[in-house]
């Protein structure tokens, strides 16, 4: 006779009878009283039994769900968040969103003056600086909101990541 699985919501049950019969003594294996749950659960839960289950399942959906929430959020704001970065005294300002977008270059009049080379100089510089401070700020924010939920930071100490 096979085995026959049966399936709760809450975890795969196996079978109470052994899964095969052999006749010898050393092979014997006595039926078992309760099902055993393959994920855990299964115990009389009054009785304080650790386990799996939909209690458990369900929050973490809801958890993941306003995880998600938040994670939009930020994401829309590093989209509205402007960074600045200054070079060659003023005479060139990059502006970049907190999601690394760049949004304007503006160059002074004098600093034109000074030609094309001093222009492409001052705007690369500008540039990297506005990046690395909006990556920075992401960072920030992203640490932040992982602190907030309770999880590790990727890629930061102790994360799994």
């Amino acid at each position: 006779m096979l085995p026959v699985l049966y399936l709760l919501p809450s975890a795969l049950v196996l079978p109470t009878a052994p899964l095969h019969a052999c006749p010898s003594a050393a092979c014997a294996t006595g039926r078992l009283d309760a099902p055993t749950m393959l994920f855990g659960g299964g115990g009389d839960k009054e009785a304080g039994a650790a386990g799996g289950g939909m209690g458990n399942m369900m929050e973490t959906i809801k958890k993941a769900q306003q995880v998600g929430v938040k994670v939009k959020e930020l994401q829309e704001e590093l989209q509205q968040t402007e960074i600045e970065a200054i070079a060659a005294d003023g005479g060139v300002t990059v502006t970049v969103t907190g999601a690394q977008v760049p949004v304007s270059v503006v160059v002074t009049d004098e600093l034109v003056a000074k030609g094309a080379a001093a222009v492409s100089e001052a705007v690369g510089l500008a540039h990297r600086e506005a990046h690395k401070n909006s990556v920075e700020y992401t960072k920030e924010r992203m640490t932040e909101l992982y602190k907030e939920i309770g999880l590790p930071m990727p890629g930061a100490e102790g994360s799994p990541m």
